[in-house]
């Protein structure tokens, strides 16, 4: 296979996946962010890390790796962008869970505004999924041509 195929291939595949699971879980965080506070809660009064944050991030970091190198196979400025933007978010997200003591007694003594956090989370996922959604699309119509 030659690589520029598989690299159309590989972004196709990475934005319409990755493009859905933001749609469906930010929706979800949007429509019911209780559920997910009351995690954050509960996990606020231990001090590690909460696992399912922390496995979340090693899985985006280690799908996003790959499309930072397969954005030179042939170079595109859009993938390049994209796999930068991922990598913040990575970066971004991950220095929240260094961060997670500082955090947790923040949880723990105001955790009325964690709703709101988690709602404004979901949204801005949603939004970022229609855009990854469009990029799904133009990746589908390079595959057809």
């Amino acid at each position: 296979m030659i690589p520029e195929d598989f690299s159309i291939k590989w972004f196709t595949l990475y934005y319409s996946v990755f493009g859905m699971l933001m749609l469906v879980c930010g929706g979800w965080l949007a429509v019911t962010p209780s559920k997910f506070k009351h995690h954050l809660v509960q996990r606020a009064e231990k001090k590690d890390t909460p696992p399912l944050l922390r496995s979340i991030l090693k899985y985006w970091l280690l799908f996003t790796l790959p499309c930072l190198v397969l954005s030179f196979v042939p170079f595109s400025l859009t993938e390049l962008l994209f796999s930068v933007w991922s990598l913040l978010m990575v970066y971004l997200a991950g220095a929240q869970l260094v961060r997670w003591p500082q955090l947790r007694m923040v949880i723990k003594e105001n955790p009325s505004t964690v709703s709101t956090a988690v709602r404004w989370l979901g949204v801005g996922m949603v939004s970022a999924a229609v855009v990854i959604l469009l990029l799904s699309y133009i990746k589908i119509l390079a595959l057809d041509t």
